[in-house]
């Protein structure tokens, strides 16, 4: 369940966004939110052309530092006094990805809820450069929230949760954190999937024109169907509404998004990493879904065989539950002559 959630803050109206949704989420689960603000000493970043290090300027840093903590403190206290829930206020030195990992890790964080920037401002169709760090190397999952100007200042509540999932060990080790987030707010999971139909030879084609799926065409597809519905089947089992999708097409994040657009769901669950280079979600697809789908996004980068990452470690003995045990449809043997 999500029990620990964690918010960095930067002071900027943009980052507070995320604020109400990581407060309602620890309602809704009996949790505790934990605020995190990185202060980066003038002591390294404002010495002098000497390389001298003034009194002015120490001064002026641990003004800043007390400030900054002043300022989260006073945010952790408005947020338990107003939503009934626990919150702890977190201020260091150092720079706001790293610490923002660090305190993830020391906290075991369920979820990260950050808005995809924050002080700096954004450029429509990029990610902020610490939300980006974030997703590259909390190993946490992080509700990404967009940088849309018109989205409200208020918690979120999805009803529609669309998941991208492969049928790999990387992209299905994100539905732990959608089905936590569906528990928590009632909302439906949908498992999607896009295979790339397999086009035999022209030769061929026309060497068994007429004879329906002769080399078995739809066999993936129909695989990675059977793939999902055990997956949805699992997720039911614990409580959630779920359903799977499967599309076949070639150009994968093309489709993807045109999915989202149909769909329509309040968010979208990816992983950043997935079969490889040559598969479906690699980190390329996944930055694209998360700059073009203009909805929250929970996102996970899986962690690396053996990392232990709080309740999302798993050992070798055995696959993880998201990984089906459907067996492979067999595929009918092909005489050509």
């Amino acid at each position: 369940m999500l029990r620990t959630l964690l918010v960095p803050l930067d002071g900027s109206a943009l980052a507070e966004r995320a604020l109400p949704v990581a407060f309602d989420l620890a309602r809704r689960t009996g949790g505790e939110v934990h605020l995190v603000r990185a202060h980066a000493p003038l002591a390294i970043i404002g010495a002098t052309s000497e390389g001298v290090v003034t009194q002015d300027m120490l001064a002026a840093d641990e003004l800043l530092r007390t400030r900054a903590r002043e300022y989260v403190e006073t945010k952790a206290a408005e947020g338990s006094k107003e939503w009934g829930v626990r919150a702890v206020a977190h201020v260091d030195d150092g720079s706001a990805a790293g610490l923002i990992t660090q305190v993830a890790d020391d906290v075991l964080a369920d979820l990260i809820v950050m808005t995809t920037h924050g002080a700096g401002g954004f450029a429509p169709g990029w990610l902020g450069s610490v939300a980006d760090s974030v997703i590259r190397h909390a190993h946490r999952p992080v509700l990404a929230l967009p940088e849309r100007e018109e989205w409200p200042v208020a918690a979120f509540t999805p009803r529609a949760i669309l998941v991208t999932h492969d049928g790999s060990d990387g992209a299905g080790a994100i539905i732990p954190a959608a089905r936590d987030l569906a528990l928590a707010t009632g909302a439906r999971l949908t498992l999607l999937r896009v295979v790339a139909p397999y086009v035999p030879m022209d030769v061929l084609s026309s060497m068994t024109g007429g004879v329906p799926d002769r080399f078995g065409i739809d066999v993936g597809a129909q695989a990675a169907k059977l793939d999902l519905d055990a997956v949805a089947k699992r997720l039911e089992g614990d409580g959630v509404r779920a359903s799977a999708v499967v599309v076949e097409h070639m150009a994968v994040t093309r489709t993807l998004l045109e999915q989202v657009k149909e769909l329509d769901p309040d968010c979208l669950a990816i992983a950043t990493q997935g079969r490889g280079i040559s598969r479906l979600f690699v980190g390329s697809v996944a930055g694209k879904l998360i700059r073009g789908a203009g909805k929250p996004v929970p996102v996970l980068r899986p962690s690396k065989p053996g990392r232990a990452t709080g309740a999302h470690h798993r050992g070798r003995s055995a696959p993880p539950w998201w990984i089906s045990s459907t067996p492979p449809l067999p595929v009918r043997p092909v005489t050509l002559w």
